[in-house]
């Protein structure tokens, strides 16, 4: 099958990757020339208006209606952006056509090993006839792969990082009582990490804000969603104000030019 990738970071690149192996034609393109060149040097082809089955859209959410209003208008559409429940709804109504959303549960250091062995795929189908056609495309991966309405799988991609910043966050303020009880909060992790209703994210490795592309955002996200629909997301502000307060414990020992307590660094945490 011809395939379109529009967008070729971290998301794009490792899709590409992924329907590359599986054996289809997979043409990319992306925005910025430096990259364009480089994807073609790899051997992807470049994307031809008109063609293509299937373009996968991963730009950044931020820049995926100018990217939907420049792209071919065959074919099937499907958003592998973070966008917001209800914003596919929206661009369906806008650009009057049909549009999936796939949403993307990828580690930024390993994202091509998590696309080829993903522990599940959501598609937000926008019809039964297309999410078929997005369930076929990737069912050689063997994972369990579930079918929902675009608000869901949106929805879906938003809590699983709100959860797991809240894992985070829960064991950084761990971690600070055990420092002042004079505990080693890694063994503590570890020891409660075997209880099989526990998960040993963020129990094992902790002690350093969470960062990156997707956490910071996402969480703010559901926290304005929530928000707006008049809910107090007492819970999840407190996980970004205990990241927040860590985060500036961590910049301060720099700034009075003294390093950082052990553990305490920049390395990121999650996604």
């Amino acid at each position: 099958m011809e395939v379109n990738i529009v967008g070729m970071g971290v998301t794009g690149h490792a899709t590409a990757e992924v329907l590359r192996r599986l054996g289809h034609e997979v043409r990319a393109y992306d925005v910025d020339t430096h990259r364009q060149r480089e994807i073609e040097e790899q051997g992807y082809l470049p994307v031809v208006p008109g063609r293509g089955v299937i373009t996968f859209f991963c730009v950044p959410e931020w820049n995926l209606s100018d990217a939907l209003a420049t792209a071919s208008p065959t074919g099937l559409w499907v958003v592998r952006s973070s966008t917001r429940p209800g914003d596919i709804a929206t661009l369906q109504e806008t650009y009057f056509r049909h549009i999936t959303h796939m949403p993307e549960f990828l580690r930024e250091a390993i994202a091509l090993a998590d696309a080829l062995s993903p522990d599940r795929i959501v598609i937000g189908e926008c019809c039964p006839e297309h999410g078929r056609i997005v369930e076929e495309l990737f069912a050689p991966l063997l994972a369990p792969t579930v079918r929902v309405d675009p608000s869901t799988s949106e929805m879906v991609k938003m809590v699983s990082n709100a959860h797991l910043s809240t894992l985070i966050s829960f064991w950084n303020e761990v971690k600070g009582i055990c420092d002042h009880a004079g505990v080693n909060s890694t063994v503590v992790g570890k020891l409660v990490s075997l209880d099989a209703r526990i998960s040993a994210y963020g129990a094992v490795v902790h002690g350093q804000p969470f960062g990156g592309f997707c956490l910071p955002k996402d969480l703010d996200s559901i926290i304005t969603i929530a928000q707006e629909l008049s809910v107090q997301p007492l819970l999840l502000e407190s996980v970004r104000e205990v990241n927040e307060r860590l985060r500036d414990e961590v910049r301060t020992p720099e700034l009075n030019g003294r390093r950082p307590h052990p553990g305490n660094g920049h390395t990121k945490v999650g996604p």
